[in-house]
């Protein structure tokens, strides 16, 4: 019997202490994730906006630096450098329009390739093919070679966005929601024959700190030919400037990722740094000689 009587009362306190546990899951406060929300926009007017990015051009008078390049697969980039896993590239700018760029091998630091443009010329030297690519930077079609797509003039925009042509170009203000953030996007227009408005360029503004964050470019037709992004802004020598950018040409079929590991801005290039000469053993080819415009290599 009391063996009975004690199983009967380990029963019953078994009985109440789960009564009691499910009481205290009952009493579980249930929390679940939602999206932040991002901090209301500061006001801004499209002139703001246009006086900001002019400033932040004007900060740039050269540019010494040393990146680490980032190349797609299957990219004109990588055709050149794919067989390397450490491609680092001495970069020369002075604005308005001057940019050299040398892309090197690692350890031995030899030459990958040579690279330069005056605004109105560019010329690129592949070491590897013993091609010296000669052509005008207002050619715009991509080669048959996707070679002959390396353009300087494409890092030249990345690095240093071209500034608004007020007596040509109007432009205006609109907000961009995307992944919980807000920006502002300041559109580049001109207007052409018959009051026809031509998108140039679309620049998107973080709408809390005001850094610029991405350019978009756009072709006659209203597709983009160069998407430009910003990030990790860094302070050198007093000039606030992306260390990491992301630069992508859908119709070269190219996209490269620059990390700036050293950069001095503002002081003295000597002019015959932007001097590419091309050498006695190399093939040149000319781009954009062709009839009807377009872009014409060598055989």
């Amino acid at each position: 019997m009391g063996s009975h009587r004690l199983s009967k009362t380990a029963y019953m306190s078994a009985a109440a202490g789960a009564v009691f546990l499910m009481s205290a899951a009952c009493a579980v406060k249930h929390t679940r994730r939602i999206a932040a929300v991002p901090p209301p926009p500061v006001p801004v007017s499209a002139v703001e906006l246009a006086d900001k990015l002019e400033k932040q051009r004007d900060a740039v008078h050269t540019m010494t630096a040393i990146m680490n390049l980032e190349p797609t697969a299957g990219s004109v980039y990588s055709g050149v450098i794919s067989q390397y896993h450490d491609v680092r590239a001495a970069v020369l700018l002075q604005s308005p329009e001057q940019i050299r760029m040398q892309g090197q091998a690692p350890v031995v630091r030899t030459s990958i390739f040579d690279m330069v443009s005056d605004g109105k010329e560019f010329k690129v030297w592949i070491p590897s093919k013993q091609e010296f690519i000669v052509g005008s930077t207002q050619v715009t079609r991509p080669a048959k070679n996707s070679l002959e797509n390396l353009r300087p003039q494409h890092i030249l925009d990345a690095l240093l966005v071209p500034r608004i042509e007020t007596a040509s170009e109007q432009f205006f203000v609109n907000q961009e929601r995307q992944d919980a953030r807000i920006y502002y996007v300041l559109n580049i227009v001109a207007r052409r024959a018959g009051d026809t408005l031509l998108l140039l360029r679309r620049v998107w503004f973080d709408a809390s700190t005001f850094e610029l964050l991405r350019v978009e470019y756009y072709d006659p037709r209203g597709a983009v030919v160069e998407d430009v992004r910003y990030s990790d802004y860094k302070d050198y020598q007093g000039v606030h400037f992306p260390s990491h950018i992301w630069l992508d040409r859908p119709d070269d079929d190219y996209s490269l990722g620059m990390t700036l590991d050293q950069a001095t801005f503002n002081q003295p290039i000597p002019a015959e740094k932007f001097v590419l000469n091309k050498p006695a053993n190399a093939e040149e080819i000319r781009v954009g000689t062709g009839s009807g415009g377009e872009d014409q290599g060598g055989q």
